[in-house]
This record gives structure tokens, C-alpha cells and sequence, in this order.
């Protein structure tokens, strides 16, 4: 055990190995993001401690299924550098661990995490579980959705923290996709629905060959339906999210597409609420060129409804996000990364660039339970007429446009939040007591700050049926009444508006609700 106060000459040296100098280690990606992350403006690492012979359950996997195998004699154990708020020297650890651990208790709040180094060349950063910046799910805050819990045992003492395992991409046995999915894997697997399963076990799983028809391993990348074969075979199922957006040269023909950073923030926001990281496909600037890669995102950061005046255009909530926090096997845990333009995103790849290349979306993968059948473009074409019609209902006598949040979320959250709400005790028993299937789509219609109205879906349900299940008035009871009766009086009129085959069984579904 080495005890060592946080500084960048000293961060480079407990990541270095035998293969890998401290000179190499300051040359990565990772330990400039590290030391900063780690540093006064991130999460203020005051203390280094450096645990070592530590045995990883996720290296002695990829150790069996590549390593043991080399002719260089690579050892089995790694090393374990923990990191800590509060300042204090070996003597005085070493009386923590072996004292009055009640006594001591408070000392371990200042517990950040960890990283794993493995003893390898320089691809060093294994299983590494990071405290993130401060977290919270309000508006306004920084929404970490993508979180576990980890129980952590560090010299016989047990801590838990709230975080998402990160770990650099190890070129032989995992490219990014590969790691993208261990990362995501990681939180789904808390869900019985799913397996964790290490990088070189979710590699062989995507196919029997590579891309190229050649060997797995050493692993030259996955393609988008490796990758979707991967989760298949974890126990989960994707959601492909494909390009909105169109570059046409002067001749008018397409010469690039990518996915707009008004649609990621949809889908971002409309997923998070069951707290599985989303896999986004980027196209990245480096050296010159632009290579595709994946990250995984795991949080955001929303502000609040504001006014808005009445726009020709629905509003939706998902424009709030302001940045959003991701893992980027080439960088770190929790990178941030910011909005720019229509279609541009700016990640520490554009950053490192000369010229500031913007990064660009080029897919997004969205893995959701199987039970989960309904994707949030088929509640969106709902809500496109849901907003048409009560725009129609409130003709010009509001002065804030009406703004729309579309969200899945688990039946059992969504009536602890009902509990909780602003309904009288009648309506919200009624609501909670209520059988519902596990999985629904929330949609929610504010003016300004102001909830007035959601309608429940059925997320578990066929698309081609009616699928609303319950709909949730906060308007007051009159103008509710004046509601019901508007809807039933301008039926003929307002039916076609919901753009679906069975839109007079919506229509239906409103009146009824609402009466």
C-alpha cells in the first residue's frame, strides 16, 4: 500500500506499469482528462492510495481468453489506485483501517472511487468506478440517469458509491462499440432481464467473425448490427435511430447525413427515465480525418419550462437540455460534451483539433427491455395531434405556447410521482390503486412551468390499436368541463387530427377521460 498526495506527477505514476512508463501515461488522452476530472475543478481528489497484487474478476477474464497466450509472460494481477477528498499520510490510513470502523465512518464519505491498472502496454485503464459531479434529477441540475449503485471493498472496509463503470478500450480483445456495450451493460445488467458479461465474451457474441470475414481477435471494430447482435444476446433489444438530417452539395443531391441534435435530445430525454445508457455513433475529427466512433451517454443536464410565445411549431421540453455526459472509452467517465448548431457537437475530439472540427451523430442505438414495443416515434405522431387539437381549444387566450415532454418510464415511478403530486387524495388513490403494465409512455403538456394535463400509454402494447390507457387533469374543474364539452361538440372537426388509423378510438378515449 502507497500512500500519495494528489498531484499530476504523482496521478502519472500510480497508472504507470512495468510496460508503460509515467512519461507514456501522460501522453494519453485518458490522463489529460483524468487529471482534470480528478483535479480542483472536477470532483477535488486531495489523496492517492495505491493498492497492490489486486485480483480483477473483469482483467482474469480477458487475461484467460488472450493474454495467457502471449509468449511475453504478462502478470494475472493488477494494481487498484483508490482516490480521496480528504488529505491524510500512510500512518495515519493505516489507523483507519485497523481501528474502530464505527468510529471511523465518516471518513469514508470522502471516498471517490477508483481505478484499476492493468499490467499490460499501454492500453492501462481497466474497471474504473468514479464518484460523479454533484447529481440530482431536478431541473436545473445535473441528471446522472445512467447510475448504479457499486459496493466497494478497499482494506476490509465496504463503501458504496453511485456511479457507471468506465474502462479504457483494449485494441486486442474490444473496439469502442465493444466497450460502449460493457459500459451500458453495466447498469441493464441490475435488471434481471440481463447479463453482464465481460469485453472479449460481448466481442464473441456480436459474430463469429469480424467485420472483414477475418479473426475476432485482435479486434478491429463492430459494425451497427454486431453490435445489435451483442445486446440481442445480453437479454435486451435495440431501437436503430436513423439520420434526420440531410448536407445536399449545389447539384442538390445528398452528399452526408447525420441525426440533428434536436432529435438526439428527444430520444435522450424520452429513454432516461428507464435508465439504460444510450450507444451513440459518432463521427469524430482526428488527424485530419473523421473515423467513426461510439460512446455511451449517461446523463444530462435539463432547465426547467419557460415561457414561450405560441410558435407555428409544437414545442417540446427535450430542447431544454442544455449538455449532456458521456463515456468515451478514449477519453473518461462522464465527458461532457456541448451543443452547437443544428447537427454539430462539440467533444474533447474537438477540442484536441486545430481547426475546432465539429463532432457529428451518425446513429443512435437504443437498447430497451424486450417487453418494451412501442418506440417514441409512434407516441410522437400521437402527440403531433394531441397538440393540434388543444391548440385549437385554447384559440389564442394563452400567451406561452404549449410544450410537450415525452417520456417511458416504469409504472411503479410513475405512481410513486402521482403519490406525490398536486391531485386531491380521491384522484390520486384511484390512479395508484390501479393495475397498469409494467412499461409506460408518459406524456406530459406544460404552459410555462405549469402541468396541465398527461396522457398514459401503453408501452407494452401492438401500435396499430388504440394504446391510451389514462389521462391526468390538472386543470381546474371548470375549464376541464369546458374541455370535455369543446371535444364532444367539435368531434368531426377535430378526430382527423390524430394522425393514426384507429384516431376515432383516440378521439373516443379523450372525451372519455375527460368527462
Amino acid at each position: 500500500m502507497i500512500v500519495l498526495k494528489f498531484s499530476e506527477n504523482n496521478l502519472a505514476e500510480a497508472l504507470s506499469n512495468t510496460y508503460t512508463s509515467p512519461t507514456l501515461v501522460q501522453s494519453k488522452n485518458h490522463f489529460k482528462y483524468l487529471k482534470k476530472y480528478l483535479g480542483e475543478d472536477g470532483i477535488n481528489a486531495k489523496t492517492i492510495v495505491i493498492e497492490e497484487s489486486y485480483v480483477s474478476k473483469d482483467f482474469l477474464q480477458d487475461y484467460t481468453s488472450y493474454y495467457a497466450l502471449c509468449f511475453q509472460n504478462y502478470p494475472k494481477v493488477c494494481k487498484r489506485v483508490h482516490f480521496f477528498l480528504n488529505e491524510f499520510n500512510d500512518s495515519y490510513f493505516q489507523s483507519i483501517i485497523v481501528g474502530d470502523q464505527i468510529k471511523n465512518e465518516d471518513f469514508w464519505d470522502a471516498y471517490l472511487g477508483f481505478i484499476v491498472v492493468k499490467p499490460i502496454p499501454l492500453t492501462i485503464i481497466g474497471y474504473t468506478v468514479l464518484k460523479t459531479y454533484v447529481n440530482g434529477s431536478e431541473f436545473e441540475s445535473r441528471n446522472f440517469w445512467g447510475l448504479r449503485q457499486y459496493s466497494i471493498h478497499i482494506f476490509g472496509k465496504e463503501v458504496k458509491i453511485d456511479s457507471l463503470a468506465f474502462q479504457e478500450q483494449d485494441s486486442v480483445l474490444a473496439a469502442c462499440a465493444t466497450t460502449a456495450i460493457w459500459t451500458m451493460l453495466n447498469k441493464a445488467a441490475t435488471d434481471f432481464y440481463t447479463t453482464l458479461k465481460s469485453p472479449s465474451q460481448i466481442t464473441k457474441d456480436a459474430d463469429n467473425v469480424s467485420p472483414g470475414g477475418g479473426r475476432l481477435f485482435p479486434n478491429k471494430g463492430l459494425n451497427l448490427l454486431q453490435i445489435c447482435h451483442a445486446i440481442v444476446n445480453s437479454g435486451l433489444v435495440s431501437e436503430i435511430k436513423q439520420p434526420d438530417f440531410h448536407l445536399y452539395d449545389e447539384a442538390g443531391k445528398v452528399t452526408d447525413s447525420f441525426i440533428s441534435n434536436s432529435y438526439l435530445k428527444k430520444i435522450l430525454n424520452a429513454y432516461s427515465p428507464i435508465g439504460i445508457p444510450i450507444i451513440l455513433v459518432i463521427q469524430v475529427p482526428c488527424g485530419g480525418q473523421h473515423g467513426l466512433h461510439a460512446i455511451v451517454v449517461t446523463g444530462f443536464k435539463q432547465s426547467a419550462p419557460k415561457h414561450i410565445p405560441p410558435q407555428d411549431q409544437i414545442s417540446f421540453l427535450s430542447e431544454n437540455i442544455e449538455k449532456i455526459y458521456a463515456h468515451d472509452d478514449q477519453w473518461g467517465p462522464f465527458v461532457r460534451i456541448n451543443f452547437e448548431e443544428e447537427i454539430n457537437l462539440i467533444t474533447p475530439w474537438t477540442d484536441e483539433t486545430t481547426d475546432k472540427a465539429p463532432t457529428r451523430l451518425v446513429n443512435i442505438v437504443v437498447p430497451v427491455y424486450p417487453k418494451i414495443r412501442i418506440s417514441y416515434e409512434d407516441i410522437e405522431v400521437l402527440v403531433l395531434g394531441l397538440d393540434a387539437i388543444l391548440t385549437f381549444f385554447f384559440n389564442e387566450n394563452i400567451i406561452s405556447d404549449l410544450i410537450w415532454d415525452i417520456r417511458i418510464d416504469f409504472s411503479e415511478n410513475f405512481k410513486k410521482q402521482i403519490a406525490m403530486s398536486s391531485l386531491d387524495e380521491g384522484d390520486k388513490f384511484s390512479f395508484v390503486s390501479k393495475s397498469l403494465p409494467k412499461y409506460l409512455w408518459v406524456v406530459s403538456c406544460y404552459i410555462t412551468e405549469f402541468k396541465i394535463i398527461e396522457f398514459i400509454f401503453d408501452a407494452t402494447d401492438v401500435s396499430n390499436g388504440m394504446i391510451g390507457n389514462s389521462i391526468i387533469c390538472y386543470l381546474p374543474s371548470d375549464i376541464k368541463k369546458i374541455l370535455s364539452d369543446f371535444l364532444i361538440e367539435n368531434r368531426e372537426l377535430l378526430h382527423p387530427l390524430v394522425m393514426h388509423k384507429a384516431n376515432v378510438d383516440y378521439y373516443n378515449f379523450l372525451i372519455e377521460n375527460l368527462n
